[in-house]
């Protein structure tokens, strides 16, 4: 939106209300809930499940490390090696792993073969997933309950020790320690969770409430959130506390890279926390590292900015910390906002109503330099001169071209910067962005080093069309965003003149000096000389590179491609375009129809209250003052009398691709109606059904009508009485009407019909043609057709 003048108090409210707005916007984002587990700090490093992935059948048959081969026995498979020796037999259910191992089903139940075709675990278990480093997580069902267990490679159960399943004992894989040669499995018991690990040692007896898995780093120490009671705490695998258990707090990763935790405090709900009683209200948060060591307080949420860096809160003022908690920019402003956080947007930063851009010095330290009374992040860019002089633009391929080399430099010069860890190397480098500034309720152009590209001298800027429009002393010019004048400030008004398909695209730029107008190209290049000409934007609509003008409260056409007026301005108005690049329009009190040439198509059409577009290219739906419809063709002849109570243009297709495509042209028929009846009539008028049927309806694909006629009494409902048929496009019933309903999917380019028969509950299917397939159930024709449920 263009930024307009003023006054000193309309200002000040603006300015209070945006960081009224801003710092609202700031609070609700302390707003958290405790059950989340994903950070909502830094990148963390990903961690996966331990689950291996099934492979294809015949990729395992293909690549399996002792050349075993899975093959088809009627419903079954063997497991046959490369002497022809059927290894496994009976089994079904399979999944394959790319290590050689096999999961499947034998009797019912699930049981494990290894890589030399041995059964590791036998055929008893409800469910087995195969884990990373050769360990199996079994499952055995108690009604609606489950159990859980951990077995080794050779098939011995690492936990329970007792290898007797218990529905109140689950296991779980955690993580494996590829550095040491370790993996972590979660063990819950009588609903408290402990750990092991695969030397079957208890490192975590069962005790806590919840234990879940915060670092996912490669490290010797597993740091986790523990729950015990009301009180959450940061525990290692050895059970070393690293941060107390204390009531009212949550922990999350902030840096895994460092081991840096984010410690939040809130108020619990309902506790005094009025309006967010379903939530829980951040009152501070802390980040601590590894060692417990506290690095900083923050008396809200801390808040991601951009990629690196991060806002805390300290005494009612906002200031900017890095990824490593340490301080970067003092707490000393009212608010911080970044356009785009996940990026390295540029940080705004407001003080005292006044608002500046953060940026890095020589020293890299962050700093404000300038303040403003407002400033507008732009995303646009304007022509240079050279493409204006030119007239040649960037086709968008070269431009996503320039983009991603921009992008990789970027990504580059950001990896570079990520090596050096030194305190004072502050990873902020934003993109050059532009802002349109304010100051004293002048407007001008700055980039995000603080740059003035346009001075602020004007009273309004905006951009405009790949331009900036400025104004000052009442007049218009336009800009670069270097500064360079397209167009001197001598205009009353300059104004796009758009597309009239709806597009944000114009067509060209109309400038205004008192009562006349000039337009031009949208590089500003003159197509016509000033002139009492008014170029009347958005009047009529689907018009190719051309405008409505205006002049004397008459109206013509202007062509904008050919430069030149091809409808004098002598219409007392033109209400739309019809078909054909035709046009309904009003000279001397008579509604007439002309082309875009200007030449009259039909001399007067003021008996009809309504005109209304059509896809027919041949002729034009029309209706009469007391609401009665009919069709004419583009001469005026009557195609159809304007005497029936509705009347709907229907295209239908027996061609599968010009349903949904736009090259084949469908069939063209008008359904009309008149006092309760329904007749057809082809798109020339000749009739096709006589207004004698109670219903009819196009089933579009293929191209049949659905046709009711001596609807029954008592019947409210189309069908109900299984009274409906089919019609072809000559008017001939060619299905009895004697069904509920007939149906297609319009996804079936094989064009079947169901004809439906609820009274015996059947279905009849036919082809395209009516040729008779079969009959089935109305439930099994429900139960096979989603798209029927649909």
């Amino acid at each position: 939106m263009p930024i307009t003048t003023m006054n000193a108090k309309s200002l000040a409210t603006k300015v209070r209300q945006l960081s009224l707005a801003i710092s609202l916007a700031l609070a609700s984002l302390t707003i958290v809930s405790i059950t989340t587990t994903q950070s909502a700090h830094a990148d963390t490093c990903s961690c996966d499940q331990g689950k291996l992935y099934s492979i294809e059948i015949d990729e395992l048959n293909n690549a399996h490390p002792h050349k075993l081969t899975l093959t088809a026995n009627n419903a079954y498979y063997q497991l046959i090696d490369d002497k022809g020796t059927v290894v496994q037999d009976k089994l079904y259910d399979i999944k394959a792993y790319e290590d050689g191992r096999i999961v499947a089903k034998r009797h019912g139940y699930f049981g494990a073969i290894d890589a030399t075709g041995k059964m590791v675990l036998d055929f008893k278990y409800g469910a087995i997933e195969v884990l990373d480093n050769n360990f199996y997580h079994l499952t055995k069902y108690f009604g609606s309950k489950e159990a859980t267990a951990i077995a080794n490679s050779a098939g011995d159960w690492l936990y329970p020790a007792s290898k007797v399943f218990d529905k109140d004992i689950q296991t779980n894989y955690l993580y494996a320690d590829k550095t040491n040669n370790v993996t972590y499995f979660m063990i819950s018991k009588d609903g408290k969770y402990g750990l092991i690990n695969d030397k079957k040692q208890t490192l975590i007896t069962p005790v806590y409430d919840q234990l879940e898995l915060l670092d996912t780093c490669p490290n010797e120490r597993l740091f986790m959130k523990a729950k015990l009671g009301d009180k959450v705490g940061l525990i290692d695998q050895y059970q070393k506390v690293v941060v107390p258990f204390t009531k009212n707090i949550d922990i999350e990763n902030f840096n895994e890279d460092k081991q840096i935790f984010s410690v939040k405090s809130y108020v619990p709900k309902g506790a005094g926390n009025i309006g967010h009683l379903n939530r829980e209200t951040v009152i501070s948060e802390s980040l601590i590292n590894g060692k417990g060591v506290p690095l900083i307080k923050s008396d809200a949420s801390i808040r991601l900015l951009n990629s690196h860096l991060y806002e805390y809160k300290k005494s009612g003022q906002y200031g900017i910390i890095n990824n490593s908690g340490a301080i970067v920019l003092p707490a000393s402003f009212d608010y911080l906002y970044s356009q785009y956080s996940q990026y390295n947007a540029p940080i705004l930063a407001a003080h005292n109503q006044k608002i500046g851009i953060v940026t890095k010095g020589a020293d890299s330290k962050l700093k404000v330099s300038e303040f403003y009374d407002g400033l507008e992040l732009s995303e646009d860019s304007t022509y240079t001169l050279h493409e204006i002089e030119s007239q040649l633009l960037k086709n968008e391929e070269d431009a996503s071209t320039e983009e991603e080399v921009i992008y990789e430099a970027t990504s580059a010069e950001e990896a570079t910067e990520e090596a050096d860890n030194t305190l004072g190397a502050t990873l902020y480098n934003p993109s050059n962005s532009s802002y349109i500034a304010q100051i004293n309720h002048k407007f001008g152009l700055v980039n995000s080093n603080n740059k003035v590209l346009i001075p602020i001298i004007y009273d309004e800027l905006s951009y405009f069309n790949r331009f900036i429009k400025v104004k000052k002393d009442n007049k218009y010019g336009l800009l670069t965003d270097n500064n360079e004048t397209v167009k001197a400030l001598i205009y009353d008004d300059i104004t796009p003149l758009s597309d009239s398909h709806g597009t944000e695209d114009n067509i060209g730029i109309v400038f205004t000096k008192g009562n006349q107008q000039q337009l031009t190209n949208e590089f500003g290049s003159i197509i016509t000389p000033f002139s009492d000409y008014r170029f009347v934007d958005n009047k009529l609509d689907y018009l190719d590179n051309m405008s409505v003008i205006e002049k004397d409260g008459k109206y013509g056409l202007f062509s904008v491609k050919e430069k030149k007026v091809l409808i004098q301005p002598i219409y007392e108005d033109m209400y739309e375009r019809i078909y054909n690049d035709s046009i309904l329009a009003q000279l001397n009190g008579k509604k007439v129809l002309i082309d875009t040439s200007g030449k009259v198509l039909i001399s007067d059409l003021s008996q009809y209250a309504a005109i209304e577009r059509s896809n027919n290219e041949n002729n034009i739906i029309v209706k009469t003052n007391d609401d009665k419809y009919g069709v004419i063709d583009y001469k005026g002849k009557t195609i159809i009398p304007a005497v029936y109570d509705s009347l709907e243009l229907q295209g239908l297709s027996n061609n599968y691709e010009a349903v949904w495509g736009e090259n084949k042209a469908p069939l063209l028929l008008y359904i009309v109606g008149k006092t309760g009846k329904h007749g057809i009539f082809a798109h020339n008028g000749s009739v096709v059904a006589p207004i004698a049927y109670d219903y009819i309806q196009s089933l579009i694909y293929p191209a049949y009508l659905a046709v009711v006629k001596d609807k029954s009494a008592d019947s409210e409902t189309v069908g109900e009485a299984n009274n409906l048929g089919l019609m072809n496009l000559s008017g001939k019933v060619i299905l009895d009407m004697k069904y509920h309903d007939v149906r297609t999917n319009p996804y079936d380019p094989e064009g079947r019909l169901y004809a439906i028969n609820s009274h015996k509950n059947i279905v009849e299917t036919y082809d395209k043609k009516l040729t008779f397939i079969k009959t089935q159930s109305l439930q099994a024709f429900i139960d096979t057709n989603e798209w029927y449920k649909e």
